[in-house]
């Protein structure tokens, strides 16, 4: 729709301003959350860092080699291809593995399960209020083109620089995911007043990754390792997301059977 601005001659895209004040409503929300719940922040704080590197590196990284089917980068041209954010070539499984990495270390250094089910609500309650945001930018940044429509729904152009100028219209997943997202931080919050329970938001991320895969269905993109079940085409993100849901749901189980 609106895919940058300009400011003092420069470019700047509507994703980076909103992995911007994203990464602020998270650091905010954390900070807020652990001083309530009487966590130490810095746990958190001093890991950002290495976890950001490493989501970047692996969503490069994946996204490169299954475009090019190139998994070992034997030469610093091809290293510099990866590394190089041009074009913002990134994949969804990347980050979802990035994410698994970091979630799990993280996790594995907290012994007490009481801990670990704060930790999950401060996480995902903070997730929650940045990707809120994160995706209305996304929806401006166009270089995700999804399902064209000319429904009621459609959302178009806003600029001559706009990927969107080659269709009439695309849906605005993005917005849908935002508004799934907002659905399920209410009726989790409901949930947790009504059992007086305060780690629900296992379920969140089981849920967030449902709305992933049926977004992923009206999706414009490359797929790969394609099957079709019923006429509708999975590739590897629903693969992994899949698992990824099993894992959560396994896990939360454990950790409701648990009281220490």
């Amino acid at each position: 729709m609106y895919p940058y601005i300009e400011l003092f001659g420069s470019e700047i895209s509507m994703m980076t301003i909103g992995a911007i004040i994203a990464a602020i409503i998270f650091l905010i929300t954390t900070w807020i959350l652990t001083r309530r719940n009487h966590q130490d922040f810095l746990k958190l704080f001093y890991r950002l860092p290495g976890w950001i590197i490493l989501s970047y590196l692996l969503w490069r990284y994946i996204a490169f080699s299954l475009e090019t089917g190139i998994f070992f980068p034997n030469s610093s041209s091809i290293i510099m291809a990866i590394l190089s954010p041009q074009n913002f070539n990134f994949h969804f499984i990347g980050l979802l593995i990035a994410s698994w990495i970091c979630m799990f270390a993280f996790f594995s250094s907290i012994k007490r399960t009481e801990n670990k089910k704060i930790w999950i609500d401060i996480f995902f309650f903070a997730f929650a209020n940045s990707l809120i945001i994160f995706w209305l930018f996304l929806t401006l940044w166009d270089s995700v083109v999804w399902t064209p429509t000319d429904s009621i729904f459609a959302i178009r152009a806003l600029t001559d620089n706009s990927n969107l100028n080659k269709f009439d219209g695309v849906y605005p997943i993005w917005l849908f995911i935002s508004t799934g997202i907002l659905a399920i931080h209410v009726i989790i919050s409901l949930l947790g007043i009504l059992l007086k329970k305060n780690w629900l938001w296992m379920w969140w991320i089981i849920g967030i990754l449902i709305i992933f895969n049926i977004a992923f269905l009206f999706q414009h993109y490359p797929r790969h390792w394609l099957i079709t079940i019923w006429s509708i085409s999975f590739d590897i993100k629903q693969y992994l997301s899949f698992f990824a849901i099993i894992y959560c749901i396994i896990t939360a189980i454990k950790w409701e059977r648990k009281r220490f």
